[in-house]
């Protein structure tokens, strides 16, 4: 808990700078965002075609008075006109401003309807903007919490794994920008992640009510949020069927009608209060998620490339790969060789872990009286059900992650940017892999190398800010890194620029310090011990095995008749002590009457 903490104090320190240094509305979208959650605060619903108003001191778009219909602002977009409401431009109207992130569903503007429809109530709408972009950050920390819980599911018995992917999602700068700003991405991978890791839970302890009053809120929010919700959850609605399946007891059929029945409920509670709008986006754009209307308006030059070229080009990924980091123009110099080493080090981590279970399954398979060396008994390391649901678990994370980059493939072969930002869904999976690589390292299990790894991504992401800064603001060119870190904080917010700043790098050095504490002290043996990665020993590792702390207190599938069999084998351990305890005192039993 303390590492997870201290990896929200980390992202909250580098989200918050982002939130204050970076101008309002300086980075694309951000003001199409903030348009739908001000239409949203106003009652309506935007189209793709809406206008933009500029309610906020800065913000782009037409003027506030402004009240163009869609179809006005539509014409006026095509036929590139320089005037609308009886107002004249200095430039054409082009899609930018229009809302083209209306395709998305309102629950993420519902929320920040609320600071920005306050601010601007109270005569301070620049101030309702910057409270927006703090809720933004409080997303991703409930975002963090959800990917600890993801990976503490899927390696029960490596806690260390759990806080090292929390801390790397919160460093890595393709999370810290949109979470610091108006963007719907963040509650996207919140509520997405949060969906993953009640799956993970059912498949470990079996569906119970607070996993199912979880998955009941979790999945309609996820659709809720971002259209990549539910598409996620096309994959989450058969896998918790056949996990919960899998984990309840009876014959075939109860188990099968069980896990229907909860498969069919998540998909008819998640219809009933997100399918109107999706249902909408097939009447007025042809398909749920708008996705050919998007690539339309926003185009890029060249060529369209079929998916198997996009697949095929190296370019494509490797620019991909350095989306992760920031703006890809401005990763160069020793920021592109530190975006070579993560690689590098991740890939060397990954190898060192395969390796070590490789090893460790041999050893084991190879030692007398081991299960599956010969002549031993060959216990199973865990009951059937439970070895199906880590299974599928295994299965729904390959094919979610799957699935996101095929959307990402099939945008950009459609006319679309490559937006890494896209790849956000898969975020904390990818987190959990390079957790599980610096475990496998050298010092690893003390936390070393993942402390490390936070620290330069930290670093990067913050070099990353001051570029980004120089590159909206090219006055701050000439500045060093921590000037224009000044100049920019002091012409956003008022006061002592040097103590502002001082504090939150001093906040930060304390999450820092609470991170490297915590997961030396998970490192212990006696904290978190036994099998490798996809387990190795009884319970350990696997998602579907049952830790042996927690197996006293969960029970085992089957409800009363598993309690009931664990209280018999305390009764005859018991019974067998006592007896032992008596012969050692050499007690007789004095002999029965006849009766």
């Amino acid at each position: 808990m303390v590492g997870v903490v201290a990896a929200g104090m980390v992202f909250s320190a580098l989200g918050l700078l982002v939130a204050v240094v970076v101008p309002p509305f300086a980075s694309a979208d951000e003001a199409q965002h903030t348009a739908y959650a001000l239409d949203v605060a106003d009652g309506s619903l935007p189209s793709l075609d809406s206008p933009v108003r500029s309610r906020i001191p800065g913000m782009p778009g037409l003027p506030a008075s402004c009240r163009a219909s869609p179809r006005q602002a539509r014409v006026a977009v095509d036929t590139h006109a320089d005037h609308l409401c009886g107002r004249r431009l200095r430039r054409p109207l082009t899609n930018f401003d229009l809302v083209y992130t209306a395709n998305h569903p309102p629950l993420f503007y519902a929320v920040e309807a609320v600071p920005l429809r306050s601010g601007i109530a109270l005569g301070h709408p620049l101030a309702g903007f910057r409270a927006a972009r703090g809720v933004n950050i409080a997303l991703g920390v409930t975002a963090l919490i959800a990917t600890a819980a993801l990976v503490r599911g899927l390696l029960p018995r490596r806690p260390a794994v759990a806080v090292g992917a929390a801390a790397i999602t919160g460093v890595v700068g393709l999370f810290v920008f949109p979470a610091g700003q108006v963007y719907n991405d963040t509650m996207a991978v919140a509520t997405i992640t949060g969906l993953l890791a009640v799956t993970v839970a059912i498949a470990r302890r079996g569906p119970g009510p607070r996993t199912l009053l979880a998955l009941a809120v979790l999945g309609p929010a996820a659709a809720a949020s971002r259209a990549s919700g539910a598409v996620a959850l096309m994959l989450v609605v058969p896998a918790v069927g056949v996990t919960v399946a899998a984990r309840t007891a009876g014959r075939l059929a109860r188990r099968a009608g069980r896990g229907l029945a909860v498969a069919g409920g998540l998909a008819a509670l998640t219809f009933a209060a997100t399918g109107w709008f999706y249902l909408r986006n097939v009447h007025r754009y042809g398909d749920p998620t708008a996705f050919g209307r998007i690539a339309a308006m926003l185009p890029i030059r060249g060529p369209r490339p079929s998916a198997r070229q996009v697949v095929r080009d190296p370019d494509f990924w490797w620019n991909v790969y350095r989306g992760f980091f920031g703006r890809v123009s401005l990763l160069t110099g020793y920021a592109e060789k530190m975006a070579v080493g993560f690689a590098v080090v991740t890939g060397a981590g990954v190898l060192a872990a395969v390796v070590r279970v490789l090893t460790a399954r041999i050893s084991a398979a190879r030692a007398p009286g081991s299960p599956g060396s010969p002549g031993s008994p060959g216990p199973e390391r865990c009951q059937p059900g439970a070895r199906l649901a880590g299974s599928v678990v295994w299965i729904l994370l390959a094919a979610h992650c799957l699935l996101v980059v095929a959307t990402l493939v099939g945008y950009a072969a459609a006319g679309g940017a490559a937006f890494t930002r896209y790849l956000l869904p898969m975020l904390p999976v990818l987190a959990f892999v390079v957790a599980v690589s610096c475990r496998a390292l050298p010092l690893g299990r003390r936390g070393l190398p993942t402390v490390g790894l936070v620290a330069a991504l930290a670093m990067l992401t913050v070099v990353m800010i001051t570029r980004e800064l120089a590159w909206r603001n090219p006055a701050l060119a000439p500045l060093a890194p921590v000037d224009r870190l000044r100049a920019a904080w002091a012409a956003e917010v008022p006061g002592p620029t040097d103590l502002a700043l001082s504090a939150l790098a001093g906040f930060a050095l304390l999450g820092g310090v609470l991170l490297a504490v915590a997961l030396w002290k998970l490192g212990d043996p006696a904290v978190a011990g036994g099998g490798e990665v996809g387990g190795g020993e009884v319970g350990g590792g696997e998602a579907g095995g049952t830790p042996p702390r927690e197996a006293v207190h969960e029970g085992p599938p089957g409800g009363v008749a598993g309690v009931v069999q664990q209280r018999r084998n305390r009764l005859d351990v018991t019974v067998s002590a006592r007896r032992r305890g008596r012969a050692a005192q050499g007690f007789r039993p004095a002999p029965r009457a006849v009766r």
